[in-house]
C-alpha cells in the first residue's frame, strides 16, 4: 500500500467511527434539519480536504469538532443569523456545551445497550411493541394475549431495571 492509500484508509476508519456523532453535534447547533444536512456535507468535504493536517494518533473527534464549529459559524454568517441574534462568543459556548452533551448521549446509549441485554425476553418483547407507531398498552396486551395490567407491570419493571442499571453503568464508567 502507498502512503496516500494508508491515509485514505485512516480517514475512512476515523470518519466512519465518528460520522453519526459529528452529525448529532451539528444538529445540536443547527435546528433546521435541511440546514444541518448542508452543514454536515460541507463539514465532510472540509474534513477530507484538511485531513492531511490531522496528526495521526491525535483525537479525531476533537479535531472534527473544531471544524464543525467553523462550518456552523460560516453557515450563520451566510444566513446573517449571528449578526442579528447572538455573538460568536455565545455560539462558541453553545458548541462547547453541545460537545459535552453529545459525549453524554454516547455514554448513555452505550449503557442502555448493555442494560437492555439484561432484560428478559418478555420485557424486550413488550418494550419493542410499545414503541411501535400507534401502539398502546391495550393494543400490546391484545397482541400478546395478556392483560393490560400485566403490560403496565412489565413496562414498569423494565423501565426500573433499565434506569437503575444505566445509573450504575454511568457511575462505574463500564459500558462493555
Amino acid at each position: 500500500m502507498t502512503v496516500v492509500s494508508d491515509r485514505t484508509t485512516e480517514f475512512i476508519m476515523l470518519f466512519s467511527r465518528h460520522s453519526q456523532r459529528i452529525y448529532r453535534f451539528i444538529r445540536s447547533l443547527v435546528d433546521n434539519r435541511t440546514d444541518a444536512e448542508e452543514v454536515y456535507q460541507n463539514t465532510c468535504t472540509v474534513l477530507w480536504s484538511k485531513f492531511e493536517q490531522f496528526e495521526t494518533g491525535s483525537n479525531f473527534w476533537a479535531w472534527s469538532c473544531q471544524i464543525v464549529r467553523y462550518e456552523v459559524l460560516n453557515y450563520r454568517r451566510r444566513q446573517n443569523l449571528e449578526r442579528n441574534i447572538f455573538s460568536n462568543e455565545f455560539y462558541n459556548r453553545v458548541a462547547e456545551r453541545a460537545m459535552v452533551t453529545v459525549d453524554e448521549l454516547d455514554r448513555q446509549q452505550a449503557a442502555l445497550s448493555v442494560c437492555y441485554e439484561l432484560l428478559s425476553e418478555r420485557q424486550k418483547e413488550v418494550l419493542e411493541k410499545i414503541y411501535e407507531p400507534e401502539a398502546s398498552p391495550h393494543s400490546v396486551a391484545r397482541a400478546l394475549k395478556r392483560s393490560t395490567n400485566a403490560i403496565y407491570k412489565t413496562l414498569h419493571r423494565a423501565h426500573d431495571l433499565l434506569f437503575s442499571c444505566i445509573q450504575r453503568q454511568l457511575h462505574s464508567g463500564d459500558y462493555s
